[in-house]
């Protein structure tokens, strides 16, 4: 069939009136939701809140782990507080109810009453990820976060809605934009440092008052400390054998993973295990994935298993990582770590710029072949880990001020019950005390 000139300037209209009525529609409903958020957020704030619930969240609201587990263990154990784990999956919820706890999902009726109601909210990632944010407008938030890394995130991220609102050059847009970023805060925002230099672009990232970031450490980190009731669910094999543990994050949310086969020659490392008597074991981050062959007697996939990474951290004799913000965690145990950065500069280009010279910050060898992998674990154990010695505390030094080196449970507390609370610290231990009686007459 033949098509006059006239014939496909009709097509084409037509094909760009679809083409514009799709992208107004898709943008009319876009501005709508975050209105009505926006709305929302705004109106949470006049409910009155209860000066004694507190509401906890963490991993996206898909796990009872990281910084506010262990705020939250501590702090249920005072009579006057109600404390409250909200969760975005029901396995958590479970989770909790079974050892006792108080906890809802995010969208259920009571989930909702608590998130209005509550004075307070610990969580480790944005308010958004780890509960119902459009609830939170009036609540103080006190942000953990869950690791000290090297990606920017947030305001500091140029490819994200916060940082491109931010720096948009249009006062008008830049009005209503931070209208819908300010849906993902509380009415007051503390996160949480670890150092002077972390804390030095906290304020950007966060969007917070620079006197709102509060030096006081990690307190996951304070089970490299101890030894506790936890430590027993890591299986015994991985306690007490020797083990290279193999922790990568992701890119770009797993859209621009390489196949782990393809990044790892299983064959080698695991006759490379054989020869060096250790365990290869693999975590890959929660958004990646790939088939790990089961056939090989020293290389174990571990990636579905809910072991706490901490726990993982503390056992292992060898960390290998890429970017991840684990390794400055894992500095604490001054042990060798190896850096497998075999896509550095695609890396940079297409997943996330960083707040750090790459080569700076990373005290272990950078390797970007899978020979070059090879030789730095046999080297890394040859010199019993003093190579990088030096260079591990430098870079340790930069991550963690020397005070938060050491357990920080004690002093956040301190802060949240004094400063945020106002209660006393003397009637946080005369609850404990109580409690700790309670549990012993039952």
């Amino acid at each position: 069939m033949h098509l006059s000139l006239y014939d496909l300037n009709i097509i084409q209209t037509v094909l760009l009136f679809i083409i514009l009525y799709v992208l107004v529609k898709n943008r009319f409903w876009l501005i709508l939701r975050r209105t009505i958020n926006v709305c929302i957020h705004g109106l949470s704030k006049l409910v009155p809140k209860s000066k004694k619930l507190i509401v906890f969240g963490g991993e996206n609201g898909m796990g009872f782990r990281g910084n506010p587990k262990y705020l939250f263990l501590e702090l249920v154990k005072i009579p006057s507080l109600h404390c409250v784990w909200i969760a975005k999956h029901p396995s958590v919820v479970k989770e909790l109810n079974d050892l006792g706890f108080e906890a809802y999902l995010h969208r259920s009726l009571k989930g909702y009453y608590y998130q209005l109601r509550a004075k307070l909210a610990i969580h480790s990632h944005a308010l958004n990820d780890d509960f119902k944010n459009q609830l939170m407008g009036g609540v103080i938030s006190y942000n953990t976060w869950h690791g000290v890394g090297l990606k920017k995130v947030w305001g500091e991220n140029k490819k994200t809605f916060t940082y491109k609102v931010i720096h948009d050059p249009n006062p008008i847009r830049r009005f209503f934009g931070m209208l819908v970023v300010k849906t993902n805060m509380g009415k007051k925002n503390y996160v949480v440092s670890t150092s002077k230099r972390v804390s030095s672009y906290y304020p950007s990232t966060f969007v917070v008052k620079k006197d709102n970031v509060l030096e006081l450490g990690q307190v996951r980190n304070d089970i490299f400390f101890k030894e506790t009731d936890e430590d027993q669910l890591i299986p015994e094999w991985y306690r007490k054998n020797k083990v290279i543990l193999y922790m990568p994050t992701h890119r770009n949310k797993g859209k621009l993973d390489k196949d782990i086969n393809e990044v790892l020659d299983f064959e080698k490392i695991n006759q490379l295990c054989h020869d060096l008597g250790c365990k290869f074991v693999i975590k890959m981050h929660l958004y990646s994935s790939g088939y790990v062959p089961k056939e090989f007697e020293h290389i174990v996939d571990i990636s579905k298993e809910p072991y706490d990474p901490q726990f993982l951290l503390k056992y292992a004799d060898m960390l290998i990582t890429d970017y991840s913000s684990c390794y400055t965690d894992y500095l604490m145990l001054d042990r060798p770590v190896i850096f497998y950065c075999y896509d550095l500069s695609e890396y940079l280009s297409t997943s996330n710029e960083m707040y750090y010279n790459y080569y700076e910050v990373t005290p272990g060898p950078k390797v970007k072949t899978h020979d070059e992998l090879i030789e730095s674990i046999k080297e890394g154990f040859a010199h019993h880990h003093e190579t990088y010695k030096k260079d591990r505390q430098r870079v340790l030094n930069i991550f963690y001020s020397i005070d938060n080196q050491r357990p920080v449970l004690e002093k956040q507390l301190k802060f949240i019950l004094n400063d945020l609370l106002k209660l006393e610290v003397d009637d946080y231990k005369e609850g404990v005390r109580e409690n700790r009686k309670h549990q012993n007459i039952v």
